[in-house]
């Protein structure tokens, strides 16, 4: 076996070294680009296309999943009034809609509340200091 000898240069380790803190660089700028709505946010509603009335409850949750939360009353004694909600984040927003279910038939869906996380967390921090 022959020895080898390696000469690296100063412009050599200099260039490597350049490369790498090139790619550290990008690394960093673009894994922080989900940062700025959060890995799961979404650009939109996913009812924003809905215009669905009429569906069967069973169906609707079937389609999108079980409620946030719901509410329940007995209008008359014919009729049974249910309300679902479901709250999704949306960019920087939390979105909650709100279906209401009259005898298990979907006669209304509408946006009952959009706050926003960050102003909340903002105001919080403001209050602590």
């Amino acid at each position: 076996m022959k020895n080898k000898k390696h000469n690296y240069n100063g412009k050599s380790i200099l260039s490597r070294c350049s490369s790498i803190l090139l790619i550290l660089a990008l690394i960093s700028v673009f894994s922080c680009a989900p940062l700025q709505y959060s890995f799961d946010a979404r650009e939109n509603s996913k009812f924003s296309t809905f215009d669905n009335l009429g569906i069967a409850k069973e169906d609707f949750i079937k389609q999108y999943g079980q409620p946030t939360n719901k509410g329940l009353y007995q209008q008359t004694q014919a009729k049974k009034v249910e309300k679902l909600y479901y709250t999704e984040k949306i960019k920087d927003f939390l979105v909650t809609t709100e279906f209401i279910f009259e005898n298990n038939i979907l006669k209304q869906m509408e946006r009952v509340e959009t706050r926003n996380n960050f102003q909340e967390i903002r105001e919080h921090l403001e209050m602590i200091k």
